[in-house]
């Protein structure tokens, strides 16, 4: 599947007016089935299925590791199976928040309400100037973005190279491929960092304190029940960094 089109556009710049194309960021829904049984459609950048199928189901509790994964199935264009080697009883009666933001971020009211989110026992140090640079490869990374302007991009550092990178019309979906890949691969997330280009709103860092991530940075914003979430989480927010500045919201101890 494409993850861009091109698309007849009339551009203005001040009195002058051309005809002209543009490239567009492909939006499509993503059916998701779980042992054949649908779960959940994704509105999303159609690249890194597996992966975004992958992080979502383990953001939402549906499997724990890939060694739960039996098979992964794609029989039609936007339509992905995840066979497990285990039964999963479906709760009709766990209630889905309607999230903010872009894409589909699925944050369970249980979640919330049951005080299931684990605290972060891991507290590494991470540098102020390592942060900001990583920050500045991170942004300049995005060549969908660079192309489009329509997505958002994620990735999961150590404390001082990029790791892994993907990007999504989504916030949410770009995080979900991010933890997707560091599931495919096994590779630990309790000593590294996950950067963002989107807000940090409640659901995001429920999805970083599932992966068991200590430190979100972003050079947007975050909300105020995401800080509350994070304290109560001992994961560390950072926002606006950008350039040589930041904002640490909480669990600044991190930090040096």
């Amino acid at each position: 599947m494409n993850s861009t089109r091109k698309m007849n556009i009339r551009r203005i710049n001040n009195e002058k007016q051309e005809d002209t194309c543009d490239l567009i960021i492909e939006e499509v829904p993503l059916e998701l089935f779980v042992n054949y049984d649908f779960y959940a459609a994704l509105m999303c950048t159609a690249v890194e299925v597996r992966e975004l199928a992958i992080g979502f189901l383990f953001c939402e509790g549906i499997l724990s590791s890939i060694n739960s994964i039996k098979s992964i199935e794609e029989k039609y264009e936007n339509r992905i199976c995840i066979v497990l080697a285990h039964e999963v009883i479906m709760d009709s009666t766990n209630v889905s928040a309607i999230t903010s933001g872009c894409g589909n971020g699925s944050v369970h009211i249980k979640s919330l309400e049951e005080g299931s989110i684990k605290s972060i026992e891991h507290n590494c140090k991470f540098a102020i100037v390592d942060i900001l640079k990583l920050m500045n490869e991170f942004n300049s990374k995005s060549e969908l973005f660079r192309q489009t302007g329509g997505v958002h991009s994620c990735c999961i550092c150590n404390d001082n190279s990029l790791l892994l990178f993907s990007e999504d019309m989504g916030r949410h979906n770009a995080l979900d491929k991010v933890i997707g890949k560091a599931l495919m691969v096994n590779m630990g997330l309790a000593d590294k960092l996950v950067m963002t280009t989107g807000r940090i709103s409640s659901d995001i860092i429920i999805k970083v304190a599932k992966a068991g991530i200590q430190l979100i940075a972003s050079h947007s914003a975050p909300t105020s029940l995401a800080i509350n979430i994070a304290k109560a989480a001992n994961i560390t927010i950072i926002g606006f960094a950008r350039g040589s500045r930041m904002n640490i919201y909480c669990n600044e101890d991190r930090i040096i």
